[in-house]
């Protein structure tokens, strides 16, 4: 019996060791596995769960408003809905993808692509409308959010396109002054984080990044929305009757440098950029060069007046039309004989230019048009400005500086042209031009002032007077603008019509720019204008199809400004447009509606009172309750349908709005 038991217990001793020995082995095992997990996986781990239950989605900035001389606001933020979705989420994506594809209009496949994806979120739609952000809703389909997110409108379409440009999706500025601004409009970007919890719910962790994120500042430009809107108008209809392949326009205050307008065609709607040709967005009044013609011919008469080598009795033989030098033949447009320098200005001759700037020499006539700024950028606060081009006076020939005289052979933008006839206007004294005001901050506050800044004197007040009394005669019976004038009020201005260079070399015997510059009135100026037309068809004499463009356009830039209003109250002075100061003062309308009772009226289905709301307050409105909004005009509300407290109609709300001049 004893060595029985003996095994027994041997082979017990053994059992209980091996099971000691796995059990070491597993408990090792699980204590490597631990400091593995704990210390080589930590990351990896830590980023597959943060990837599965926590989500940041970078919200785009709410950029600042864009305003006129008047307050009427030009571009502006409003928040929309967009959509995106969580794929780690999503069980089944193709379906998913096929009920989405017909609501938000895109290709099944493409979606199902996207739902597919190894990431936490995707964007699946960006600033819907409310249709398609209800109808989304609707769908009630598992990790497929809606947001809301600023969006840039500008509320009259292509109303200044060029001077403001437009911003992308991400809301940074990609061109005019939403680009080179975009420092100043850009608001501060935020996230939103989100969890999900154990049960699959979302909990959202930054909640207030969704509750109106700051806006940037904001702009007050020195553009008057109502000359503006004349100035693009009555450009578009002479490039139409003329057939011209394009057209520019400015207005200028010539004693501040203030641009009261800016125009140029084709235009573009910013609103939906992307759907035009990159060209389009071009501001060609300050980025195009051309050769501008007999408008030179005024900065020829300035030399003449400051070199005193040319005095005003002195005749210049104008040769019956026809004038060989350096072996080309000048030719003028009509034969003349003997003439004046104002005579020269007033009829237009070529020949008598070409002489006059004989007589001054090639230093004096280099000299003064540096003076004037040409060859050289005038710093408008604005992108992509040319310089022009003028060669050095030591390489003119005489042919060469005869053709400088009537504008042939040296190149400048519409802004120089308009600076430096401003400068005639304002007795000799050039401005800088400039398009923004002010900036303001959040609380509409002056954060930075642009002071009407002087660049030099280019002439004398008295040389100055007596070339404006030149430019007068071209306007007056006799001379080549008379289509120019603005009754009652003299206008000081000069015609061109310069032959386009062709692409091979020489000059064109059918393509032309034409043009007028003037200002007005011509005693007393207030307004710079300058129309341009490239290439008309049928006529093409600056005088006749630039001239009504640019009486039509001054005439609604004095009027605007109470040019005839203080004329026939026999007042010197037009009233001024507000400062920015006093912007942030400004007071708001007699009876504005209430906000609070709006959306009240809108959540209960009914149609609220809008009057005396500006635009930017009715779309955003509009936008809370997913109302779709058609507006006609600008200022603030004066007339609505439906009326207030009719029942909401499916077409939603349409405003009629008129300028006022209060606050935003």
């Amino acid at each position: 019996m004893r060595p029985r038991q003996t095994n027994y217990s041997s082979w017990l001793r053994v059992r209980l060791v091996a099971l000691g020995v796995f059990f070491l082995v597993v408990f090792l095992a699980l204590v490597a596995r631990a400091v593995d997990l704990q210390l080589f996986e930590r990351q990896r781990l830590r980023d597959i769960a943060e990837r599965e239950s926590i989500r940041q989605v970078d919200l785009s900035p709410r950029r600042g408003i864009i305003f006129d001389r008047n307050h009427e606001e030009l571009a502006v933020s409003i928040d929309t809905d967009s959509i995106y979705a969580n794929p780690l989420g999503i069980a089944d994506p193709a379906r998913h993808a096929r009920l989405l594809a017909p609501v938000l209009g895109q290709p099944a496949g493409e979606l199902a692509k996207r739902l597919g994806a190894e990431r936490a979120f995707v964007w699946l739609a960006r600033r819907v409308s409310p249709e398609v952000a209800e109808k989304t809703r609707q769908l009630g389909l598992d990790e497929i959010y809606i947001l809301r997110e600023p969006k840039r409108i500008y509320p009259y379409s292509d109303l200044a396109c060029h001077v403001l440009g437009f911003s992308g999706l991400d809301a940074r500025g990609l061109e005019g002054l939403e680009r080179s601004q975009d420092q100043i409009l850009r608001g501060q970007a935020k996230s939103l984080t989100s969890v999900r919890d154990a049960l699959g719910r979302t909990i959202h962790l930054t909640p207030e990044a969704l509750l109106n994120p700051p806006e940037g500042n904001h702009l007050i430009l020195t553009l008057d929305k109502q000359i503006q809107y004349a100035t693009e108008r009555y450009l578009a209809e002479a490039v139409t009757k003329h057939r011209a392949k394009a057209g520019q326009a400015i207005v200028m205050s010539p004693q501040t440098g203030e641009i009261l307008a800016m125009a140029s065609t084709p235009a573009f709607n910013p609103n939906a950029f992307d759907k035009y040709a990159k060209d389009a967005y071009r501001n060609r009044a300050i980025t195009d060069l051309y050769e501008p013609g007999s408008t030179f011919k005024a900065f020829v008469a300035a030399a003449a007046l400051a070199s005193h080598r040319v005095s005003l009795s002195q005749t210049f033989d104008c040769e019956h039309g026809q004038w060989r030098i350096g072996g080309r033949i000048i030719h003028d447009t009509h034969p003349y004989g003997m003439l004046r320098l104002a005579e020269i200005v007033k009829v237009s001759s070529n020949i008598g230019a070409a002489k006059v700037a004989q007589a001054i020499g090639a230093e004096g006539m280099y000299a003064m048009l540096r003076n004037f700024g040409f060859g050289q950028p005038t710093g408008v606060d604005l992108p992509g400005e040319a310089r022009g081009v003028l060669r050095p006076a030591r390489t003119w020939r005489p042919v060469e500086m005869a053709n400088i005289a009537f504008g042939q052979g040296v190149s400048v933008t519409a802004i120089q042209m308009v600076q430096a006839f401003a400068a005639v206007a304002n007795g000799g004294v050039m401005m800088r031009p400039h398009v923004i005001q002010a900036v303001l901050d959040k609380h509409h506050q002056v954060v930075r002032e642009t002071r009407p800044q002087m660049v030099r004197r280019v002439m004398s007040q008295d040389e100055a007077r007596e070339l404006t009394r030149m430019l007068m005669s071209v306007t007056e019976d006799g001379g080549t603008g008379t289509l120019a004038r603005v009754g009652p009020f003299a206008v000081a201005g000069k015609t061109g019509t310069a032959q386009k260079v062709n692409p091979g070399g020489g000059y064109s015997k059918t393509d032309y720019m034409s043009s007028f510059i003037g200002f007005a009135p011509a005693e007393d100026p207030k307004a710079v204008v300058m129309v341009l037309l490239d290439t008309p068809r049928g006529q093409y004499y600056g005088g006749v199809v630039a001239g009504p463009a640019f009486s039509r356009i001054a005439r609604v830039a004095l009027s605007e400004m109470g040019v005839f209003e203080m004329a026939a109250q026999g007042q010197p002075n037009a009233p001024q447009a507000k400062g920015p100061a006093q912007f942030a003062q400004s007071p708001p309308p007699a009876r504005p509606a209430s906000l609070a009772q709006a959306r009240q009226a809108l959540a209960q289905g009914a149609t609220p009172d809008l009057g005396g709301l500006s635009l930017r307050q009715v779309l955003r409105l509009a936008a809370d309750a997913h109302c779709p909004v058609t507006a006609q005009g600008w200022g603030r509300v004066v007339r609505q349908s439906p009326t207030p407290g009719a029942k909401l109609s499916p077409g939603g709300l349409s405003v009629q709005l008129a300028p006022t001049h209060g606050g935003a």
